[in-house]
């Protein structure tokens, strides 16, 4: 396969999950160009009208999804190839080799570390509020002597 010309025993793992997200990607940026392109009267019709629509999936055959297929296909190929050069290639081997050797936490550190990250938020939360409170008050008195003096 093209993506697995250099190296091709070296980062499967993170070759396929860039390949799977970033033509993840291009599919969501082909579908939302296929909605905005049904604005268009011109390619809003059926291409053919003895083909109006994809046999077994019944999506219509019209000038949108045409232009949005070839895209995606276009820009899938396209990615394929860049992500299969070697320095590509070279740096995701390298990517999941490092993560590899991460030691992950067990579920009872991950949330003890999440309870403790929780409480600092609602600590510094309450003492900026407090801090806003008292600071706006000051103003009020020593600018705006609005509490009487």
């Amino acid at each position: 396969m093209l993506l697995y010309r250099y190296k091709p025993e070296e980062g499967r793992f993170a070759r396929q999950s860039a390949f799977w997200l970033g033509v993840g990607w291009i599919f969501y940026g082909c579908y939302a160009l296929s909605g905005e392109l049904t604005r268009w009267e011109s390619l809003r019709g059926p291409v053919s009208t003895a083909v109006p629509e994809i046999p077994l999936l019944g999506i219509p055959l019209t000038g949108a999804f045409l232009v949005s297929t070839l895209l995606f296909l276009a820009g899938a190929f396209a990615y394929v190839r860049w992500l299969s050069q070697e320095k590509v290639a070279q740096y995701l081997i390298e990517v999941e080799s490092e993560m590899r050797k991460v030691t992950w936490p067990s579920f009872e550190e991950a949330v003890n570390s999440s309870v403790v990250v929780i409480f600092t938020v609602l600590f510094l939360m309450g003492f900026l509020a407090l801090a806003d409170f008292v600071f706006g008050w000051v103003f009020d008195v020593v600018l705006w002597s609005r509490y009487g003096a």
